[in-house]
């Protein structure tokens, strides 16, 4: 368990000891020990994240990738997929007709359809020839990359773009969904775009991060309309 907190992310390490929680409580059950994973600490899962990238910043780093890197970028941010799906979403996800990408996410094995925004249909259309089933990434770089390759590159992409160098490529996905949100004030559609089976899960990206905002919805609550500051 402490190698576990040392390496793993707040929410992962949350999950990782709950499946371990459950684990031991199996092995109780079968060897007459009802009370052995109450040994095993539970986690919670801590503050959301709230770093989102800049339109300047996103900006920046589409500029200074190259064109493989821009497709994963892109995917994250205005499709709103995970690292993994960025990998994995090949031709034979995007339709050409509806201009739409769909897949079934890794993570929650739910199948999305989103719609690809023009600089996706566009890398989509660039893309070179070869098995339709290579993910787009690969078409574009000739070969495909491991966690570890596109981790170097990613820093190496924020670096010469001078953005935020604690910026994750998962904040991307988070940046979308609050600017959808920003932009619609509409929940559901957040939930369809990032593939969530709850709102709960949704929610948890939209955790104000200015208390400010809520200001103007105090005000509207509990100030006259004559007393308002314009």
């Amino acid at each position: 368990m402490l190698i576990w907190r040392a390496r793993l992310a707040r929410a992962t390490l949350k999950n990782y000891a709950a499946a371990f929680r459950s684990l031991v409580a199996q092995i109780g059950a079968a060897s007459n020990r009802p009370y052995l994973h109450q040994a095993v600490p539970i986690i919670d899962r801590g503050s959301p994240r709230k770093v989102i990238a800049t339109p300047e910043e996103l900006t920046a780093l589409l500029a200074a990738a190259p064109t493989w890197l821009r497709a994963i970028i892109l995917l994250a941010a205005h499709a709103g997929f995970r690292r993994s799906d960025c990998l994995r979403i090949a031709p034979i996800h995007y339709s050409q007709e509806q201009k739409t990408i769909t897949i079934t996410q890794q993570k929650t094995n739910h199948t999305v359809c989103v719609p690809a925004s023009g600089e996706l249909q566009l890398l989509f259309a660039a893309a070179p020839d070869g098995d339709p089933a290579t993910p787009l990434y690969a078409l574009h770089r000739g070969q495909t990359i491991g966690t570890t390759g596109l981790g170097k590159a990613w820093c190496r992409a924020k670096k010469k773009a001078g953005v935020n160098p604690g910026l994750w490529l998962h904040d991307l996905r988070r940046t979308l969904a609050v600017s959808l949100y920003e932009l619609t004030k509409d929940l559901r559609v957040v939930e369809q775009f990032l593939g969530h089976r709850s709102l709960n899960a949704t929610v948890m990206y939209l955790e104000h991060r200015d208390a400010n905002k809520l200001r103007p919805y105090l005000d509207a609550l509990f100030i006259p309309k004559t007393q308002r500051v314009q």
